[in-house]
């Protein structure tokens, strides 16, 4: 039995407060995480360093009207900039205040209505749309019990970067594409079914998708599976107005990267005098090694079995929630399915993605909709077994 609409717009309201109220009690040290400052920073370094003081530089030189070298991509320190205008602030420490409140309570708020919404039109049903919202506002706490009973040394840290309250891009990143995907399935009839071309749609989210481009590279996956959409449904009309949206949202960046860096195709962090891991791609950034290596912080003894175990948790989630989301929608399943493999095996290969999980963030509230779709889907088998 479903939940009705009022119900279920009360339950989302009903969650914004508690995530307001936990981060409340979070600045509070409720549970013990080592704030400090009012409750704004960490007093854990590895929380929050080194990439914040190089943001920072970024959005003071763009607040400045000044262009300098620096490792991030634009898409967040434009965002940025007016904090650091009207704030005045001297130090990342003075500019986080403003950019936490901006991240942990407004940003996550649209967030979790995203991912509330989603999830609507994925389940066709409001009380697991519900219940992904629930399990999105409350996943950070229930990793960081886990990392603590497992003993894992860097739990607060990684439990920090969840909470979304860090001058970082991470965020923006995953509002994009939350933002981006929603549309896709709210939109998929006129996207990709429509005889007739919805412009105004194809621009908003090339403008949705170009913004999370241009914040973080890494979802040119985003964009990977919009492209992929549109040839199988042999929407080529539709898909050049969409790259011809998405040029001229991402030209900033590339003029960034031309006039900084001397070509648009070169970024900051691929930059030896910038960034400290700027060696070759595939030897040390993306390497299948890696994932064995960052299950090794882990657990140092058995980080082969426990690598193991979560290969065969994410196979059976997705196996098992794949059946669920194919009853009720195939091309649903289809798009979900590529949102929830791309990200995880991607920076699942990334250098210490594992350290700080926060690269994985994109992808949450896909995790999330398998997971709850698996449940059901076996709940359904037992109850069909056993009832």
């Amino acid at each position: 039995m479903d939940i009705g609409k009022k119900t279920f717009i009360w339950a989302i309201v009903g969650l914004i407060i508690l995530r307001i109220m936990l981060m409340i009690l979070m600045m509070n040290n409720i549970p013990f995480t080592g704030m400090k400052d009012g409750g704004f920073r960490p007093t854990f370094s590895e929380s929050y360093q080194p990439d914040e003081p190089e943001f920072y530089r970024m959005i003071k030189g763009l607040a400045s009207g000044k262009i300098e070298k620096s490792v991030p991509n634009i898409g967040a320190p434009i965002v940025f900039v007016p904090f650091m205008y009207f704030s005045g602030a001297n130090s990342p420490d003075e500019l986080a205040k403003s950019i936490f409140v901006l991240e942990a309570f407004v940003l996550f708020s649209l967030a979790l209505i995203l991912v509330a919404l989603t999830a609507r039109k994925l389940f066709d049903s409001r009380k697991w749309a519900a219940a992904s919202a629930a399990l999105f506002t409350v996943y950070p706490w229930i990793l960081l019990t886990f990392f603590k009973i497992i003993g894992y040394k860097n739990a607060i840290p990684a439990f920090h970067y969840q909470l979304w309250i860090f001058i970082l891009s991470d965020y923006l990143s995953a509002f994009w594409v939350y933002l981006s995907f929603f549309m896709i399935f709210r939109w998929f009839n006129d996207l990709f079914e429509a005889t007739d071309i919805k412009v105004r749609n194809l621009i908003i989210l090339a403008a949705a998708s170009g913004a999370a481009l241009l914040t973080r590279v890494g979802n040119f996956w985003l964009v990977l599976i919009i492209a992929a959409a549109f040839l199988f449904f042999k929407k080529f009309k539709n898909a050049g107005l969409y790259f011809l949206a998405l040029f001229v949202m991402y030209l900033p960046q590339a003029v960034f990267n031309f006039l900084v860096f001397g070509a648009p195709w070169r970024y900051g962090y691929r930059d030896k005098a910038l960034a400290s891991t700027a060696s070759g791609l595939l030897d040390v950034w993306f390497n299948p090694l890696n994932l064995l290596k960052n299950f090794q912080k882990f657990s140092p003894d058995y980080y082969i079995l426990l690598a193991a175990a979560f290969c065969l948790v994410a196979a059976a989630i997705f196996i098992f929630g794949y059946k669920y989301f194919v009853k009720i929608n195939k091309p649903f399943a289809v798009i979900s399915s590529a949102w929830f493999w791309s990200y995880l095996i991607f920076y699942g290969l990334f250098d210490e993605s594992m350290g700080q999980l926060r690269y994985f963030l994109p992808a949450i509230p896909v995790f999330i909709y398998f997971f709850i779709a698996a449940l059901v889907y076996l709940s359904d088998i037992l109850k069909e077994k056993y009832v």
